[in-house]
C-alpha cells in the first residue's frame, strides 16, 4: 500500500499522548492562540521549514498569527504552535525509523539539526526486529531505553512506515522530540482509530496554472507537468522530456540562476498541437505576469523519439502568437534547442515566427549541445 504523511500534530499526539501541548491551527477553525512563548510552524509535510522561512521560534501569540498570515499568502493553510523548549544546538540529535524487509532500520546521529544531510558520515545504522531490541539500540545511541521501546511499539501499533525525529534532545533519562515527520501505511486507516483522513497532510494550495495543467494532463495520454517555482522569476521554461528537462534546469542552477527559474515541468509523450498550445499558454501567462524587467523563455529538450517537433512547435507558436505584442513590449526573447521527428521543419517554422515577431534570441537543432539555449538565455539576462 502507499505511504502517506501524517500531520506533525497528529504524529506527536500519538508519540507523546496527553503530555503533548501542541495546538493545531487550520484555516476555517476557531482555535484561540494562548499566551506564552511558542514555536510556530507550517504543518503540511514540508521539509527544511527553517531554511524556507516556514518556522518561527520564540514568538508570542500575536507574532505567531502574523507568521500564519504570511504563510497563508504562500498557499499554506495548516499550522502548528508548540511551547518553546530552550536548548543548545549541540544538544540536537537525529533519529529515524523505517520499516524494511528485515525489520525496522534505525538511523542515529549525535549531531542533528538542519545540517544533518551535510554530514552523512556521522549517521550510524542498526536494525531492530521488535521492541525487545530497545535495550540494544539504547546502548548504541545513548537514548533512554524506555523511549526507544515506546517508539518501536507505537511504530507497529499505529502502522508507521517511517518516522524521523530531528532534532531530538536527550537530557539524562528524558528524550524530547522537537520535530517529527511520520509516514503511515494507507491501509492502516482500516484498522486504527489513532489517525484518519483528517490527520493526513493537506498539500499546499496549487497555483491556478498548475491546476489547469493537471486537468489537461488528466485528459491526454501525453505527459504535461507544471510546477510554479517563482512567479517573479526572469527565466521561464517550455521543456520536453523528463530527463532532458532536468539537465537544462540543472544548468541554470549551476550558472547561478536557480532562484530566477519561474517554472519547471515538461511536455512529452506526443501531445497534439492543441494540447501543446494550451500547455504553452499557461507558461507564457506566467512569464508575462512576472514583474522582472528582463525576462527570457527557453524552449528546449533532447532529441525526441516520437514526439513530433513540427506539431508541438506549431502549438507553441499558436500560444506565442496570442501574446506576441505583449512579449515584444516587455522585451522578452526566446531561446530554442530541440531535436527529433520533423526537427528541421519545426525549427524552420519557429525561427521564421520568432524572427518576424522580433522575439528570436537563438535557435539550435540536435547538432548543438542540449544546454546551449539556456546558456544563451542567461547570457541575455546578464547583459
Amino acid at each position: 500500500m502507499s505511504r502517506v504523511k501524517l500531520t506533525e500534530y497528529r504524529a506527536k499526539k500519538i508519540l507523546l499522548g496527553d503530555s503533548y501541548r501542541g495546538v493545531s491551527v487550520r484555516d476555517g477553525g476557531n482555535a484561540k492562540l494562548p499566551a506564552g512563548r511558542w514555536v510556530a510552524k507550517v504543518d503540511q509535510g514540508v521539509k527544511k521549514r527553517m531554511k524556507q522561512g516556514l518556522l518561527a521560534v520564540d514568538v508570542d501569540a500575536k507574532a505567531a498569527e502574523k507568521s500564519f498570515a504570511a504563510w497563508r499568502k504562500k498557499g499554506f493553510s495548516q499550522f502548528l504552535l508548540e511551547p518553546l523548549f530552550p536548548h543548545k544546538a549541540e544538544e540536537e540529535q537525529y533519529l529515524s525509523l523505517e520499516r524494511v524487509r528485515e525489520g525496522i532500520r534505525i538511523l542515529h546521529a549525535r549531531d542533528g539539526g538542519i545540517e544533518i544531510e551535510s554530514h552523512p558520515e556521522a549517521v550510524t545504522s542498526m536494525l531492530a526486529a521488535s521492541a525487545d531490541d530497545a535495550e540494544k539500540v539504547a546502548q548504541k545511541t545513548g537514548i533512554p531505553a524506555y523511549f526507544v521501546r515506546d517508539l518501536l511499539q507505537k511504530f507497529d501499533e499505529h502502522f508507521f512506515a517511517f518516522l524521523e525525529i530531528n532534532p531530538l534532545v536527550v537530557r539524562r533519562d528524558t528524550a524530547i522530540p522537537l520535530d517529527a515527520a511520520v509516514l503511515v501505511d494507507s491501509a492502516g486507516a482500516f484498522f486504527t482509530r489513532s489517525w484518519g483522513e483528517s490527520d493526513l497532510v493537506v498539500a499546499k494550495a496549487k497555483h491556478k496554472a498548475e491546476e489547469n495543467v493537471a486537468v489537461l494532463d488528466a485528459t491526454t495520454p501525453a505527459s504535461l507537468k507544471l510546477n510554479v517555482l517563482n512567479e517573479e522569476g526572469s527565466l521561464f521554461f517550455l521543456l520536453s522530456a523528463g530527463g532532458g528537462s532536468i539537465v537544462i534546469a540543472d544548468q541554470a542552477q549551476l550558472s547561478g540562476y536557480g532562484k530566477e527559474i519561474g517554472n519547471y515541468g515538461e511536455y512529452s509523450g506526443g501531445p497534439t498541437r492543441e494540447e501543446t498550445q494550451l500547455y504553452a499558454r499557461e507558461v507564457i501567462e506566467l512569464l508575462l505576469a512576472s514583474k522582472q524587467k528582463k525576462k527570457a523563455l527557453v524552449i528546449a529538450g533532447p532529441v525526441a523519439n516520437f514526439t513530433d517537433v513540427k506539431k508541438t512547435f506549431s502549438g507553441i507558436i499558436d500560444a506565442l502568437a496570442e501574446n506576441s505584442e505583449k512579449l515584444r513590449k516587455q522585451g522578452i526573447k526566446v531561446f530554442v534547442r530541440r531535436g527529433g521527428p520533423n526537427e528541421k521543419a519545426g525549427l524552420k517554422l519557429m525561427e521564421e515566427f520568432l524572427t518576424k515577431e522580433g522575439l528570436l534570441g537563438s535557435i539550435y537543432g540536435s547538432e548543438t549541445v542540449i544546454t546551449q539555449a539556456v546558456e544563451d538565455a542567461i547570457g541575455f539576462l546578464k547583459k
